[in-house]
Protein backbone atom coordinates (compact mmCIF):
# COMPACT_ATOMS: atom_id res chain seq x y z
CA UNK A 1 0.00 0.00 0.00
CA UNK A 2 1.04 3.68 -0.77
CA UNK A 3 0.33 6.54 1.58
CA UNK A 4 0.17 9.87 0.67
CA UNK A 5 -1.22 12.97 3.04
CA UNK A 6 -2.68 16.49 3.34
CA UNK A 7 -3.20 18.90 5.99
CA UNK A 8 -5.78 20.81 6.37
CA UNK A 9 -8.45 22.19 9.30
CA UNK A 10 -12.05 22.40 7.86
CA UNK A 11 -11.81 25.54 6.05
CA UNK A 12 -10.25 24.03 3.39
CA UNK A 13 -11.90 20.64 3.49
CA UNK A 14 -13.61 21.82 -0.32
CA UNK A 15 -10.32 22.30 -1.62
CA UNK A 16 -9.08 19.50 0.08
CA UNK A 17 -11.89 17.00 -1.78
CA UNK A 18 -10.72 18.99 -5.34
CA UNK A 19 -7.07 17.53 -4.98
CA UNK A 20 -8.05 14.08 -3.88
CA UNK A 21 -10.29 13.35 -6.31
CA UNK A 22 -7.65 14.40 -8.98
CA UNK A 23 -4.82 12.33 -7.44
CA UNK A 24 -6.98 9.39 -7.29
CA UNK A 25 -8.18 9.86 -10.82
CA UNK A 26 -5.03 9.49 -12.11
CA UNK A 27 -3.55 6.53 -9.41
CA UNK A 28 -3.05 3.35 -11.33
CA UNK A 29 -5.52 0.67 -10.68
CA UNK A 30 -3.34 -2.16 -9.38
CA UNK A 31 -2.03 -1.19 -5.96
CA UNK A 32 -3.93 0.31 -3.21
CA UNK A 33 -3.39 3.99 -1.98
CA UNK A 34 -3.93 5.23 1.47
CA UNK A 35 -5.17 8.74 1.98
CA UNK A 36 -4.17 10.36 5.49
CA UNK A 37 -5.79 13.76 6.72
CA UNK A 38 -3.97 15.40 9.28
CA UNK A 39 -6.27 17.51 11.46
CA UNK A 40 -6.70 18.50 15.01
CA UNK A 41 -7.51 22.04 16.76
CA UNK A 42 -10.95 21.63 15.95
CA UNK A 43 -10.82 19.17 13.37
CA UNK A 44 -13.63 18.28 10.67
CA UNK A 45 -17.11 18.52 10.68
CA UNK A 46 -18.56 15.36 10.14
CA UNK A 47 -20.10 17.14 6.91
CA UNK A 48 -16.98 17.43 5.14
CA UNK A 49 -15.39 14.14 5.82
CA UNK A 50 -18.90 12.56 4.70
CA UNK A 51 -18.06 14.75 1.59
CA UNK A 52 -14.75 13.28 1.46
CA UNK A 53 -15.21 9.55 1.76
CA UNK A 54 -17.80 9.83 -0.84
CA UNK A 55 -15.34 10.93 -3.12
CA UNK A 56 -12.56 8.15 -1.85
CA UNK A 57 -15.55 5.65 -1.85
CA UNK A 58 -15.52 6.46 -6.00
CA UNK A 59 -12.41 4.62 -6.18
CA UNK A 60 -12.31 1.13 -5.44
CA UNK A 61 -7.97 0.40 -4.79
CA UNK A 62 -8.22 3.82 -2.01
CA UNK A 63 -8.99 4.11 2.02
CA UNK A 64 -8.54 7.16 4.27
CA UNK A 65 -8.51 8.01 7.53
CA UNK A 66 -7.84 11.24 9.45
CA UNK A 67 -4.86 11.74 12.06
CA UNK A 68 -4.64 14.29 14.90
CA UNK A 69 -1.58 16.14 14.56
CA UNK A 70 -1.69 17.53 18.64
CA UNK A 71 0.22 15.03 19.93
CA UNK A 72 2.97 15.95 17.49
CA UNK A 73 2.60 19.71 17.82
CA UNK A 74 2.49 20.35 21.62
CA UNK A 75 6.38 19.64 22.60
CA UNK A 76 6.75 22.58 19.53
CA UNK A 77 3.76 24.36 21.07
CA UNK A 78 5.96 27.63 21.91
CA UNK A 79 7.10 27.94 18.17
CA UNK A 80 4.09 26.42 16.33
CA UNK A 81 1.17 27.67 18.51
CA UNK A 82 1.95 30.78 20.44
CA UNK A 83 3.63 33.39 17.77
CA UNK A 84 2.33 36.86 18.40
CA UNK A 85 0.96 37.58 15.31
CA UNK A 86 1.82 34.58 13.26
CA UNK A 87 0.52 34.56 9.54
CA UNK A 88 1.01 30.85 9.48
CA UNK A 89 -1.63 28.47 10.18
CA UNK A 90 -0.56 25.26 12.11
CA UNK A 91 -1.08 22.94 9.38
CA UNK A 92 1.55 24.99 7.52
CA UNK A 93 4.10 23.41 10.04
CA UNK A 94 2.51 19.44 10.35
CA UNK A 95 3.99 17.92 7.28
CA UNK A 96 6.96 17.87 8.63
CA UNK A 97 5.24 15.35 11.05
CA UNK A 98 4.61 12.92 8.36
CA UNK A 99 7.15 10.05 9.03
CA UNK A 100 6.12 10.59 12.64
CA UNK A 101 2.40 10.70 12.10
CA UNK A 102 2.03 8.18 9.52
CA UNK A 103 3.94 5.43 11.94
CA UNK A 104 2.99 2.02 9.96
CA UNK A 105 4.44 3.26 6.41
CA UNK A 106 7.28 1.42 5.36
CA UNK A 107 8.09 2.98 2.15
CA UNK A 108 8.31 6.25 1.01
CA UNK A 109 5.08 8.70 2.13
CA UNK A 110 4.43 12.00 -0.06
CA UNK A 111 2.72 14.95 1.42
CA UNK A 112 1.02 17.67 -0.85
CA UNK A 113 -0.68 21.25 -0.39
CA UNK A 114 -4.14 21.26 -0.99
CA UNK A 115 -4.28 23.69 -3.31
CA UNK A 116 -3.06 21.36 -6.25
CA UNK A 117 -4.78 19.63 -9.69
CA UNK A 118 -3.30 16.31 -10.25
CA UNK A 119 -2.94 15.14 -14.18
CA UNK A 120 -0.28 11.95 -13.73
CA UNK A 121 0.09 8.73 -11.61
CA UNK A 122 2.03 10.21 -8.06
CA UNK A 123 3.08 6.78 -7.91
CA UNK A 124 6.16 7.70 -10.09
CA UNK A 125 7.59 10.19 -7.96
CA UNK A 126 6.28 7.64 -4.76
CA UNK A 127 8.57 4.83 -6.27
CA UNK A 128 11.65 6.66 -6.16
CA UNK A 129 14.44 4.98 -4.68
CA UNK A 130 15.95 7.50 -2.44
CA UNK A 131 19.42 5.88 -1.03
CA UNK A 132 20.94 8.17 1.17
CA UNK A 133 18.41 11.63 0.18
CA UNK A 134 15.84 12.25 3.20
CA UNK A 135 13.04 14.23 0.77
CA UNK A 136 12.48 14.66 -2.68
CA UNK A 137 11.06 18.22 -3.46
CA UNK A 138 10.80 20.24 -6.51
CA UNK A 139 13.43 23.28 -7.29
CA UNK A 140 11.69 26.89 -6.80
CA UNK A 141 14.56 28.89 -7.40
CA UNK A 142 17.51 29.59 -8.53
CA UNK A 143 20.79 31.68 -7.24
CA UNK A 144 20.51 34.49 -8.94
CA UNK A 145 16.66 34.64 -9.15
CA UNK A 146 15.96 38.27 -7.93
CA UNK A 147 12.85 37.88 -5.64
CA UNK A 148 14.94 34.95 -3.39
CA UNK A 149 18.52 35.54 -3.37
CA UNK A 150 18.80 38.15 -0.92
CA UNK A 151 16.12 36.55 1.60
CA UNK A 152 17.80 33.45 0.82
CA UNK A 153 21.32 33.26 0.28
CA UNK A 154 22.03 36.71 1.32
CA UNK A 155 20.59 36.22 4.86
CA UNK A 156 22.46 32.78 5.19
CA UNK A 157 19.90 30.54 4.73
CA UNK A 158 21.55 28.52 1.99
CA UNK A 159 25.01 28.42 1.53
CA UNK A 160 27.06 29.96 -1.37
CA UNK A 161 27.75 26.50 -2.85
CA UNK A 162 23.85 25.62 -3.08
CA UNK A 163 22.55 26.77 -6.52
CA UNK A 164 18.68 25.90 -5.88
CA UNK A 165 16.15 26.30 -3.50
CA UNK A 166 12.86 23.63 -3.65
CA UNK A 167 9.77 24.60 -2.93
CA UNK A 168 7.81 21.91 -0.18
CA UNK A 169 4.65 21.79 -2.12
CA UNK A 170 5.02 18.25 -3.39
CA UNK A 171 7.34 16.34 -0.71
CA UNK A 172 8.36 12.84 -0.99
CA UNK A 173 9.82 11.73 2.45
CA UNK A 174 12.14 8.88 2.96
CA UNK A 175 10.02 7.66 5.95
CA UNK A 176 12.70 5.32 7.84
CA UNK A 177 15.78 7.74 7.26
CA UNK A 178 13.48 10.52 8.57
CA UNK A 179 12.31 8.63 12.06
CA UNK A 180 16.14 7.51 12.50
CA UNK A 181 17.02 11.48 12.37
CA UNK A 182 14.02 13.09 13.73
CA UNK A 183 14.03 15.60 11.32
CA UNK A 184 11.08 17.23 12.38
CA UNK A 185 12.60 18.35 15.49
CA UNK A 186 15.93 19.69 13.76
CA UNK A 187 14.15 21.82 11.72
CA UNK A 188 11.93 23.16 14.59
CA UNK A 189 15.40 23.59 16.40
CA UNK A 190 17.00 25.04 13.38
CA UNK A 191 13.63 27.68 12.88
CA UNK A 192 14.00 28.50 17.11
CA UNK A 193 17.30 29.66 16.07
CA UNK A 194 16.60 31.75 13.07
CA UNK A 195 13.36 33.31 13.67
CA UNK A 196 14.06 36.45 12.64
CA UNK A 197 15.44 35.52 8.99
CA UNK A 198 12.96 32.58 8.17
CA UNK A 199 10.14 34.22 5.73
CA UNK A 200 9.45 30.96 4.58
CA UNK A 201 9.44 28.52 7.69
CA UNK A 202 9.80 25.06 7.65
CA UNK A 203 10.44 25.41 3.94
CA UNK A 204 13.33 27.37 4.33
CA UNK A 205 14.81 25.41 7.52
CA UNK A 206 14.68 22.06 4.80
CA UNK A 207 16.86 23.77 2.50
CA UNK A 208 19.29 25.00 5.14
CA UNK A 209 19.72 21.70 6.48
CA UNK A 210 18.89 19.47 4.18
CA UNK A 211 19.88 20.89 0.70
CA UNK A 212 22.40 18.11 -0.06
CA UNK A 213 20.30 15.44 0.80
CA UNK A 214 17.14 16.42 -1.29
CA UNK A 215 16.36 14.49 -4.23
CA UNK A 216 15.11 17.18 -6.79
CA UNK A 217 12.43 16.24 -9.06
CA UNK A 218 11.28 17.37 -12.60
CA UNK A 219 9.86 20.72 -12.38
CA UNK A 220 6.20 19.32 -13.60
CA UNK A 221 5.72 17.51 -10.49
CA UNK A 222 4.76 20.95 -8.73
CA UNK A 223 4.49 23.40 -11.32
CA UNK A 224 3.22 26.96 -11.05
CA UNK A 225 0.87 27.90 -14.15
CA UNK A 226 2.14 31.39 -13.68
CA UNK A 227 5.29 30.55 -15.02
CA UNK A 228 3.52 30.24 -18.41
CA UNK A 229 3.56 33.67 -18.89
CA UNK A 230 7.31 33.82 -18.04
CA UNK A 231 8.72 30.88 -20.14
CA UNK A 232 7.44 32.27 -23.21
CA UNK A 233 10.10 34.76 -23.03
CA UNK A 234 12.70 33.85 -20.73
CA UNK A 235 16.55 33.35 -22.24
CA UNK A 236 16.90 29.80 -23.86
CA UNK A 237 20.89 29.92 -22.62
CA UNK A 238 20.29 30.65 -19.21
CA UNK A 239 21.29 27.67 -17.01
CA UNK A 240 18.20 27.86 -14.70
CA UNK A 241 15.02 29.21 -15.27
CA UNK A 242 13.35 30.11 -11.89
CA UNK A 243 15.49 27.08 -10.59
CA UNK A 244 15.21 24.43 -13.09
CA UNK A 245 16.93 23.63 -16.70
CA UNK A 246 15.06 25.64 -19.64
CA UNK A 247 14.32 21.84 -20.93
CA UNK A 248 12.58 20.85 -18.04
CA UNK A 249 10.62 24.01 -17.75
CA UNK A 250 9.22 23.41 -20.92
CA UNK A 251 8.13 20.54 -20.68
CA UNK A 252 6.35 21.67 -17.59
CA UNK A 253 4.21 23.85 -19.02
CA UNK A 254 3.22 21.60 -21.79
CA UNK A 255 2.59 18.16 -19.10
CA UNK A 256 2.45 19.56 -15.78
CA UNK A 257 1.92 16.14 -14.02
CA UNK A 258 1.03 18.61 -10.94
CA UNK A 259 -0.49 22.21 -11.04
CA UNK A 260 0.20 23.86 -7.58
CA UNK A 261 -1.79 26.93 -7.51
CA UNK A 262 0.37 28.89 -4.62
CA UNK A 263 0.07 32.71 -3.50
CA UNK A 264 -3.20 34.26 -3.20
CA UNK A 265 -5.06 33.97 -6.60
CA UNK A 266 -6.98 30.74 -6.46
CA UNK A 267 -8.69 29.09 -8.90
CA UNK A 268 -11.73 29.26 -6.92
CA UNK A 269 -11.91 32.39 -6.86
CA UNK A 270 -12.35 34.84 -9.55
CA UNK A 271 -9.32 35.20 -12.12
CA UNK A 272 -7.41 34.56 -15.04
CA UNK A 273 -4.81 31.63 -13.58
CA UNK A 274 -4.12 29.86 -17.14
CA UNK A 275 -5.16 26.13 -16.12
CA UNK A 276 -8.55 27.38 -14.45
CA UNK A 277 -10.73 25.61 -16.32
CA UNK A 278 -9.12 22.01 -15.57
CA UNK A 279 -9.06 23.49 -11.91
CA UNK A 280 -12.91 24.05 -12.58
CA UNK A 281 -13.81 20.76 -14.17
CA UNK A 282 -12.42 19.08 -11.15
CA UNK A 283 -14.96 21.02 -8.80
CA UNK A 284 -17.64 19.86 -10.28
CA UNK A 285 -16.73 16.69 -10.32
CA UNK A 286 -16.95 16.73 -6.59
CA UNK A 287 -20.00 18.98 -6.61
CA UNK A 288 -18.31 22.31 -5.87
CA UNK A 289 -19.72 25.29 -8.05
CA UNK A 290 -16.87 27.23 -10.20
CA UNK A 291 -16.56 30.90 -9.86
CA UNK A 292 -17.79 32.74 -12.69
CA UNK A 293 -15.14 33.90 -15.70
CA UNK A 294 -13.53 37.09 -15.16
CA UNK A 295 -13.78 40.07 -17.32
CA UNK A 296 -11.72 39.87 -20.10
CA UNK A 297 -11.27 35.99 -19.71
CA UNK A 298 -11.30 35.59 -23.67
CA UNK A 299 -8.80 38.10 -24.14
CA UNK A 300 -6.32 36.39 -21.46
CA UNK A 301 -7.16 32.98 -22.80
CA UNK A 302 -5.91 33.80 -26.02
CA UNK A 303 -2.66 35.46 -24.24
CA UNK A 304 -2.26 31.85 -22.70
CA UNK A 305 -2.64 29.87 -25.98
CA UNK A 306 -0.40 32.20 -27.62
CA UNK A 307 2.44 31.76 -24.39
CA UNK A 308 1.64 28.19 -25.35
CA UNK A 309 2.30 27.97 -28.98
CA UNK A 310 5.59 29.90 -27.95
CA UNK A 311 6.39 27.29 -25.80
CA UNK A 312 6.23 24.00 -28.15
CA UNK A 313 8.70 26.09 -30.68
CA UNK A 314 10.91 26.70 -27.74
CA UNK A 315 10.68 23.18 -26.69
CA UNK A 316 11.50 22.00 -30.16
CA UNK A 317 14.45 24.02 -30.30
CA UNK A 318 15.50 22.98 -27.09
CA UNK A 319 15.07 19.06 -27.54
CA UNK A 320 16.06 19.17 -31.30
CA UNK A 321 12.68 17.20 -32.08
Amino acid sequence: MKDVAFSSDDRGARFLRVTVWSLLRHWRADEPIRVNVFEGYGGHSAESKRRLAEVVGRFPNATMRYIDVEPAVAPYADLILDRAGSRWNVFTWTPIFTPLLISDATGNVAHFDIDMLFNDDVGKILDLELGDSLIAAVAEYGKGDPVITEAVWGNGILPPEAERYFNTGTIVFNTAACRAERTWGKILDWYRDHYAIADRIEQDAWNALYWRRTRLLPLRWNFHDRLVKSFARWDLSARYWQGNPPSECLAAALDPAILHFWGPKKPWKKGHRPYRRLYHEAMRAVGETPPPEPLLATFHDFLNRRNLRTIRKRSRLVTGS
